[in-house]
């Protein structure tokens, strides 16, 4: 029998099947935030249109670098089971949250808050990605993806409430104080911060 591949093949054949790596989906991020820095200095229709189309492509890379990491990990073990994998899912639950967020409230800065958040993920799983597999036993082993599907979207649940908690912090400052809006960011409402942060605690819980 064949010994399994090692972290770092593992990734080389990623590369050779599907042409994407982490840097590819990464500097889409770091593009789509750049263009949000740019758009809280100077606000501009086309670099929103811009930001979400940068947003959409580093989605559709990690979708697929994420599918060729569980084609190939189904053959060795359970499927998404490394730091490595679970960092990258949860960055791409909060771009997608983030991108879904921005069509909905399009005005707000929202990326210059949710997409560090990506990119800190995406890093560590960077960090991560020689990581040996967890430790299951095959009887435990489609309990134990369950159990890891929960800690994702929790890990992906906080990370947003951070993020809002964050906002809303800042938001609330400015009111108590009295200061004009700022003129980098355009915050939402203290009431809708409040709810996004209840809703992301709720499905961490």
């Amino acid at each position: 029998m064949a010994a399994p591949l090692h972290p770092p093949a593992r990734v080389i054949r990623l590369r050779m099947l599907s042409g994407v790596t982490i840097v590819c989906f990464a500097s889409s991020y770091l593009l789509a935030l750049a263009l949000e820095l740019a758009r809280a200095v100077r606000p501009a229709r086309w670099l929103r249109a811009a930001s979400t189309a940068a947003t959409v492509a580093g989605l559709a890379a990690q979708s697929i670098y994420l599918y060729g990491l569980a084609r190939d990990e189904f053959q060795q073990s359970v499927v998404f089971s490394r730091w490595h994998d679970w960092c990258l899912l949860a960055a791409w639950v909060v771009a997608a949250a983030y991108l879904a967020l921005s069509v909905r409230r399009g005005q707000a800065s929202l990326g210059v808050f949710l997409l560090p958040m990506v990119l800190a993920l995406t890093g560590l799983a960077y960090v991560f990605r020689d990581s040996p597999p967890f430790d299951r036993s095959d009887a435990l082993r489609y309990w134990g993806l369950t159990h890891g599907v929960a800690l994702l979207l929790g890990t992906a649940g906080v990370a947003i409430g951070f993020v809002a908690g964050v906002m809303y912090l800042i938001q609330s400052h400015r009111l108590k104080h009295k200061l004009p809006p700022p003129k980098m960011f355009n915050l939402p409402s203290l009431e809708w911060l409040q709810r996004m942060n209840e809703e992301s605690l709720l499905i961490s819980s």
